[in-house]
């Protein structure tokens, strides 16, 4: 077992002795973590065997709709055990599965300490994509070069690893990395992940020709701002070029049964996106505009918190927040733009309805309650947006007798995506659920996790409650600044011998 150096058994100041042995220090903390990451490996291929031999056991007693794949057990159990996104639980076990079973030359550079457990994991999921029939000599010509790099103290970046599958692939079968961009094609898309102070990121994924235009369009129009006199810096004027490309203006072609205009044979009713004019101030997209492109009213969220002495915030429907002051700014400014609003009471309960609780099917505004309750999926490490989620009953509704099963109340839901679904129909671990939203998982091996509801209704209520528990403990403090009695409270008699 390798023995990592404690430094404060280093000089702070000890010339070239000092920093060789700091030096070493980081290697051999370096090589324990990398070894460490290979146990971590073998024990994810491990579980996948351990759950794979229960599903044998299952076969018996269950129907094929309600066996669980082992990897997806083995994914959901890792990301509560190893505080792991299910993203990268599921990485892990595809990592440790090819390892252990497909890559052997892989598995000899884990075993040495040589890959870092990341690089290692990025390596045996690329890897999981190559046909068998070529995976051994694109392995053989990874590691050959990674072996050398990693050597020679040199970690080849992402770029660099992209262009050593492209040649690998491509030397080994031509018609396979055709496949490879064919498949990556496929997987086009184009995310938006809410981020801090009222910014967001939008991601996309696109074939190389359609990005290069789309970036020669924003850059163009970015320049031509910073032409026309923009003094603001040029990242900022891509991002509002980028924004500029959400107005829309209408066009008077042909008719459409709507009533209105629509253009061509284009089922936008009649909008399309516009060439604007481009100078200091890029056009920004408006409400109205959104609603004119999308045909139908824009919803919007309130969540009223005013009453609880808290200001309201407007929620979007991605999880991402403004100001209740933008969204009145936006109105009076705008055009005529179509809105519905939604004001949400955010008490408890407060949407639950005595019909409705003995009925299965929740209805569609308390579904949305739980929604912007719960923010994504609750199980551990999932990141499933909570509009893709199934709403699941935490006790089971009885269908036979629905007064003693689960009743359809906020407190008995939360939304699962339809993989945890799954495992929680057809599992062994058992679900609680609080009041407010919390969740406490107990798995078949005894570990409890807990997770909280992160959308804008449980944000909400967190506010108010430290406000609330603020107001209650300025009562309690006395000028003196000393925690005094509650008020109504008989204080107690300290005049007694305390030494009893």
């Amino acid at each position: 077992m390798t023995t990592t150096p404690r430094l404060s058994a280093v000089p702070e100041a000890g010339g070239d002795g000092a920093l060789r042995a700091v030096s070493e220090a980081a290697r051999s903390a370096t090589l324990a973590q990398n070894l460490t990451g290979a146990r971590r490996l073998e024990a994810a291929d491990r579980i996948v065997i351990e759950f794979a031999g229960r599903a044998e056991c299952d076969e018996t007693r269950r129907r094929g709709f309600a066996r669980l794949a082992p990897e997806a057990r083995a994914r959901d159990h890792l990301a509560a055990a190893c505080q792991l996104t299910t993203w990268h639980a599921g990485r892990l076990v595809t990592a440790g599965m090819q390892v252990h079973r497909r890559l052997p030359k892989v598995r000899a550079m884990v075993e040495e300490g040589l890959l870092p457990e990341q690089l290692a994991i990025d390596l045996a999921c690329r890897l999981a994509e190559v046909p068998d029939d070529i995976v051994g000599a694109v392995e053989a010509y990874i590691t050959a070069k990674l072996r050398g790099d990693l050597e020679g103290g040199d970690r080849p970046s992402r770029s660099r690893m992209d262009k050593m599958f492209e040649s690998a692939i491509e030397d080994a079968d031509p018609k396979a990395a055709q496949d490879a961009v064919d498949a990556a094609t496929e997987e086009r898309k184009v995310s938006m992940r809410p981020g801090s102070n009222g910014t967001a990121t939008l991601w996309a994924k696109l074939p190389i020709a359609d990005a290069e235009l789309l970036w020669r369009r924003i850059q163009n129009d970015a320049e031509v701002a910073a032409i026309n006199g923009s003094p603001r810096p040029i990242d900022q004027l891509r991002a509002d070029a980028l924004s500029a490309l959400a107005v829309y203006r209408p066009t008077m072609t042909t008719g459409c049964d709507c009533g209105g205009e629509k253009s061509g044979t284009d089922d936008n009713h009649g909008f399309d996106i516009a060439e604007v004019g481009l100078g200091p101030d890029l056009p920004r997209p408006t409400v109205g505009n959104a609603a004119a492109a999308a045909g139908q009213p824009i919803r919007i969220s309130v969540i009223a918190s005013a009453a609880h002495g808290r200001p309201n915030r407007v929620e979007f429907v991605n999880g991402a927040y403004s100001s209740f002051d933008w969204l009145c700014q936006e109105l009076l400014e705008g055009d005529d733009a179509k809105v519905r609003f939604e004001i949400i009471d955010p008490t408890p309960g407060a949407m639950d309805d005595p019909a409705q609780r003995l009925r299965y099917v929740v209805s569609p505004a308390l579904a949305e309650r739980i929604r912007l309750r719960d923010g994504t999926c609750r199980h551990p490490g999932c990141s499933v947006e909570a509009r893709n989620c199934d709403i699941d009953h935490v006790i089971a509704f009885n269908r036979d007798e629905p007064a003693l099963g689960g009743p359809t109340v906020e407190w008995n839901l939360m939304c699962l995506c339809r993989s945890h679904h799954r495992e929680k129909t057809f599992g062994g671990a058992t679900y609680q659920l609080g009041a407010l939203g919390e969740l406490v998982i107990t798995t078949e091996t005894g570990h409890r996790h807990r997770t909280r509801p992160t959308g804008p209704l449980a944000m909400a209520r967190d506010s108010i409650q430290e406000r609330d528990m603020i107001e209650r403990i300025s009562r309690l403090i006395s000028r003196d600044g000393y925690i005094a009695s509650p008020p109504g409270t008989e204080r107690g008699d300290w005049s007694g011998d305390w030494s009893a």
